[in-house]
């Protein structure tokens, strides 16, 4: 199976392995160089070994020395990847000495490679731009060749009319000049990147600071939906670390219903989402979330930073709170229910209850009537007590059972009552 690319870090810093690339442009410089000295030197010691030879023996020596000391140098340089000796003034001493050797044993002020020092000059404005001795670069290098002429002018005689010396001085001087403003210009250059990088260096920390502090899990991923960037609340949530986390693809902790692929085609075409989803823990713990999408672009890549809140409990408590409605409903409708019945029972209870009590009430009124005969002073108490006493059993009857406004006048149904006894029409209870 093969691995998924991961996203490019999103704050883009530099691999702490990485060579710089000024030192990149010298290490390729020099080998190419290197190279080209081995090839000079085959080649002119072939010539010199089949009889056309260039050089006389002692000039062949002196140059094929040369080379091969600063190649023995590069190569060692190269070996230990000690690469800053390549800015160092041993390497740039190297150089301008050949190049005075060179131009000395080639004809001086005649000689076809005096533009080897102009080459010379624009090479350590390359080395090191606007460095604080580049100033005085020209100058060295106008030195440099007035030697070498002044040198040749001395074995050989002097030319004072040589015009291509002059010219080839207000050149170097000329050049230098320009070298000199050219790399003034790329180092300021360099430090308004270098100054760029660090502001840019600051506010990425800040923001990771901003995002690892955020009370919700954030999650970067990229148009292939691999991840590329998480938050310490993302790592927590998940249980893995970041290393973990980053490069994984983001749907794979998506819980998949059939309609996953259209939810993420749909978030690539509008740019945002926000909707609830099932998370998928690498530990097979399944997450109710509530999950917000939107897209930016960054170095005209599109990114989608998704941040979500785990809305478990919540659901969990909804779902205990329905259910218990949902039982609360059914104990209210059986306990309204049971209050019916308890209702129809009381309303009977009482019903069964006040008809004797009515037919003694009214049966004590005829007899206080004297309608079946008179009464003693001691019968009349009696029965007024006993009357109170019903009366009192009747009120207590009508507050417990709460049946007063559905019950008619007790008075009303007492003669009936008591008539419907004597003529034996009421049933006894």
């Amino acid at each position: 199976m093969p691995t998924p690319v991961r996203e490019s870090n999103l704050a883009g810093n530099p691999d702490p392995g990485a060579v710089p690339p000024r030192i990149a442009v010298v290490l390729r410089i020099e080998w190419f160089l290197l190279v080209l000295r081995y090839l000079l030197y085959l080649f002119v010691v072939l010539l010199h070994v089949s009889g056309f030879g260039l050089f006389q023996g002692a000039t062949l020596a002196a140059m094929a020395g040369t080379a091969l000391l600063h190649n023995v140098f590069s190569q060692w340089v190269l070996y230990t990847r000690r690469h800053w000796l390549f800015l160092s003034p041993v390497n740039l001493l190297l150089y301008l000495g050949r190049i005075i050797l060179l131009v000395a044993l080639t004809g001086g002020d005649t000689s076809p490679l005096s533009s080897l020092f102009l080459l010379f000059l624009i090479g350590c404005n390359v080395y090191a731009p606007g460095g604080r001795w580049n100033s005085w670069l020209a100058v060295v290098v106008c030195a440099a060749y007035s030697f070498t002429i002044m040198g040749d002018w001395v074995v050989n005689g002097m030319d004072y009319m040589a015009v291509n010396v002059y010219a080839n001085l207000a050149l170097f001087g000329f050049s230098g000049w320009i070298m000199h403003q050219l790399g003034r210009l790329l180092r300021q250059t360099e430090a308004d990147a270098a100054r760029r990088a660090r502001e840019l260096l600051s506010s990425e920390a800040t923001l990771r600071t901003i995002l690892d502090n955020t009370a919700e899990p954030i999650a970067v991923y990229g148009e292939n939906e691999f991840i590329a960037e998480a938050n310490k609340q993302a790592c927590a949530f998940f249980g893995v670390s970041r290393d973990h986390l980053v490069g994984r693809r983001f749907r794979e902790f998506l819980f998949d219903d059939g309609l996953l692929s259209d939810r993420m085609d749909a978030t690539r075409r509008a740019g945002e989402f926000h909707d609830e989803m099932l998370v998928v823990r690498p530990d097979g713990n399944e997450r109710s979330v509530d999950m917000h999408i939107h897209s930016f672009i960054r170095d005209r890549r599109r990114f989608f930073v998704a941040m979500f809140r785990d809305i478990t409990e919540q659901k969990d408590l909804a779902d205990v709170q329905r259910q218990a409605k949902k039982q609360l409903e059914t104990a209210n409708s059986e306990l309204q229910r049971v209050n019916a019945l308890r209702d129809d029972f009381y309303s009977t209870v009482a019903r069964r209850l006040r008809s004797p009590l009515s037919a003694i009430l009214g049966f004590i009124d005829m007899l206080l009537d004297e309608e079946m005969g008179e009464l003693g002073s001691e019968q009349r108490t009696a029965l007024q007590s006993c009357r109170r006493s019903a009366r009192r059993v009747v009120d207590m009857v009508d507050e417990a059972f709460e049946t007063a406004p559905q019950a008619a006048p007790l008075e009303a149904d007492a003669v009936p009552a008591a008539a419907s006894i004597a003529d034996g029409t009421e049933d006894r209870v």
